[in-house]
């Protein structure tokens, strides 16, 4: 199988395992087990060095909007703040979704460092989306901080 083929099936089969992911929490996922297990097969003859190199190969990108159907990336303006989100449904196992929080400076009480890793469970999702999920936790931060000296 050539890689070409494989982005294809993936193309397929990844967005219909991300919605049953989200709809069947902790059910078999037949979507994403046959698009992990010809991973596993084809990982090598691709050239790739794991299974784990070869799936994000194969697996849908998307930039500029965040979605579930494929990894994405994007900028969210929330005032005061400007921050670079990556969201990457499926990117360990069908249940978790992982999002990076990427900000030029401390966000106060989200990271000091301007980066932060988050697996939210795909459940998650059947509510809201990642935008408004990150929104959310944005809006709740006090929009200055200011220090105490009493």
């Amino acid at each position: 199988m050539e890689l070409d083929e494989l982005r294809t099936i993936a193309a397929e089969l990844f967005p219909m395992a991300v919605e049953h992911a989200i709809a069947y929490p902790g059910k078999t996922n037949e979507a994403y087990d046959k698009l992990h297990a010809m991973c596993w097969v084809h990982f090598k003859p691709l050239g790739f060095d794991c299974m784990a190199d070869c799936f994000g190969a194969v697996v849908p990108k998307s930039e500029s909007k965040l979605n579930l159907q494929s990894w994405s990336e994007a900028e969210i303006k929330v005032q005061p703040w400007t921050v670079r989100i990556r969201c990457r449904p499926l990117r360990y196992t069908e249940y978790w979704a992982h999002l990076e929080l990427h900000h030029d400076g401390p966000l106060p009480g989200i990271t000091e460092t301007g980066y932060r890793s988050m697996f939210e469970p795909m459940a998650t999702f059947g509510k809201t989306t990642p935008e408004a999920y990150i929104r959310a936790i944005l809006d709740a931060l006090p929009q200055s901080q200011q220090l105490s000296l009493f």
